[in-house]
């Protein structure tokens, strides 16, 4: 899918039929009704990338200002967390393309443990 059609559907890359007939293939006979996961496909979903966590006080946050540094409980080196709809779906690292951050998804849950998180 070109960039241009992807902006044109908000962002969303949808599955095209072979992806979807292999999806179906693998979840053999754990996924009823299947032919009708083609309804599925133009869906939004909330995609996040999680850095790292930090746990503050009440009045830290309250203190914070512009300028405020926040340490997160990971470390530089450490991969972020790709979530979608608050579920894990990948692990990546940020990169930078033209002055933009970006994610490179460097690993993926299998397609049916992704598929079982959602059900």
């Amino acid at each position: 899918m070109s960039s241009e059609d992807t902006n044109r559907r908000g962002g969303a890359v949808g599955l095209g039929d072979d992806d979807s007939s292999a999806l179906i293939a693998d979840l053999g006979e754990e996924l009823a009704g299947a032919a009708n996961l083609d309804l599925l496909l133009d869906v939004n979903l909330q995609i996040s990338v999680e850095l790292g966590r930090a746990r503050l006080k009440f009045r830290d946050v309250l203190n914070l200002s512009s300028g405020s540094v926040v340490e997160l409980g990971r470390q530089t080196s450490e991969p972020v967390d790709i979530m979608v709809n608050g579920a894990l779906l990948a692990t990546g690292e940020v990169v930078v393309i033209d002055d933009h951050f970006a994610v490179r998804i460097t690993k993926l849950l299998n397609r049916v443990e992704r598929f079982k998180r959602v059900l």
